[in-house]
Formats: C-alpha cells, structure tokens, sequence
C-alpha cells in the first residue's frame, strides 16, 4: 500500500479542501499536505477524462471532491461495491498514481482480497 507522492511525501489540495488531481489551480493557492487516512462516506459526483487517462471524482458530505483513478475505481468497486445512488463508506488515503493525484481505500492487497472473499 505504499503510496506514490511528491518527493516530499505531500498531497496537493485547493484552499477549499478539494484533492487537486494535479498540482495546479487557475486561481488561489495550493496547500500541501501529507496524506492521513479519513473515513467518509462518498457519492461519486461525475466521470472525467484527464490528458492521459479517465477518473471519476468522488464528493463528500461537504461537496469536497476527490479524484480517483479508473483502476482505483475498479479495485473499489470489486472490494467494497458501490451503493445504489453511487455511495461507498471507507477509510481512504491520497496518493499519487504516474502524473495524478487521488485516493484509494486505505487496505493492503491482502486485505482487499479478504473482504472479496468475505462477500462471495
């Protein structure tokens, strides 16, 4: 589980709370944080294509959005499932995946695979 950060191990987020996919905001400033596991349930707000790849974005109660790539999301939705009108509730961290920042539930591959199992 070991995430893919900035070299100085820091996530970006907006002055907002939002997770920035990228470093990089029109407008405001970037805060960067080291990334803490949260629990939170998230309803997926909406599918979008970056330069190189697709990501969904997830919102919280606060409508904080937080991207997430499609492999993320496929993992998530295999492990976890996706609740109807788009829900999950797990502990989450941010991380970095090639170029893009996101966030992916918070278990080791391990794990993930005993919570598969425990639903089948």
């Amino acid at each position: 589980m070991a995430a893919d950060l900035d070299e100085n191990g820091l996530v970006p987020y907006d002055e907002f709370g939002n997770l920035l996919r990228a470093a990089w905001t029109p407008e405001g400033e970037i805060m960067w944080r080291a990334p803490e596991p949260f629990t939170a349930r998230l309803q997926l707000g909406q599918f979008a294509r970056g330069r190189a790849a697709s990501y969904v974005v997830w919102l919280d109660d606060e409508a904080r959005m937080f991207p997430m790539s499609m492999t993320e999301f496929v993992e998530t939705a295999r492990t976890i499932g996706v609740e109807p009108g788009g829900y999950a509730e797990a502990e989450w961290i941010a991380h970095r995946r090639g170029g893009a920042y996101g966030i992916q539930l918070h278990m080791s591959r391990r794990e993930r695979r005993r919570v598969r199992r425990d639903h089948d």
